[in-house]
């Protein structure tokens, strides 16, 4: 038996890890009840995948995601969240089976699907103005140095 390059077995194990601890996040600025309704109908409809589990009151849901031949489970994750200053969702994706571009492209998905559905989210809000500064004149006491009273002569 011949022995395996250090460099081949480094990059099986580089590449299983990546495979096994697939998860991924992505936070949208829409709310909760729109991403999970758009979410249910991109895995159920758009991909034809068969959902095994639903907890609509905590937020995700599991599915068999169907990957030619073979069926892996995965899972989708929508939590409350604030984006950009407004309330939004994280939404969580994990088929632990894929390599994580696979969930990326989920989530991908997910926000165009969002945006078809529902249009472009409102821009965030801006922050409030800071008044500007002003400088004491040249020559003007410093504000922050303490005061010392006059002295009084006899």
């Amino acid at each position: 038996m011949r022995a395996r390059s250090p460099a081949i077995l480094c990059a099986a194990m580089l590449a299983v890890a990546s495979v096994a601890g697939a998860r991924t996040s992505r936070d949208q600025p829409f709310s909760r009840e729109r991403t999970w309704n758009a979410a249910i109908r991109l895995i159920r409809v758009d991909f034809g995948c068969a959902i095994t589990e639903r907890d609509v009151e905590n937020g995700y849901f599991t599915f068999d995601w169907r990957d030619g031949r073979r069926t892996v489970p995965g899972s989708l994750e929508v939590v409350p969240t604030e984006v950009d200053g407004r309330p939004g969702t994280r939404v969580i994706v994990q088929i632990s089976a894929m390599p994580t571009y696979v969930e990326a492209m989920v989530l991908t998905r997910l926000r165009a699907k969002l945006v078809s559905d529902y249009g472009e989210p409102p821009p965030p809000p801006r922050p409030p103005p800071t008044p500007p500064r002003s400088d004491p004149p040249v020559g003007a006491p410093d504000a922050s140095a303490p005061v010392t009273p006059p002295s009084s002569s006899p």
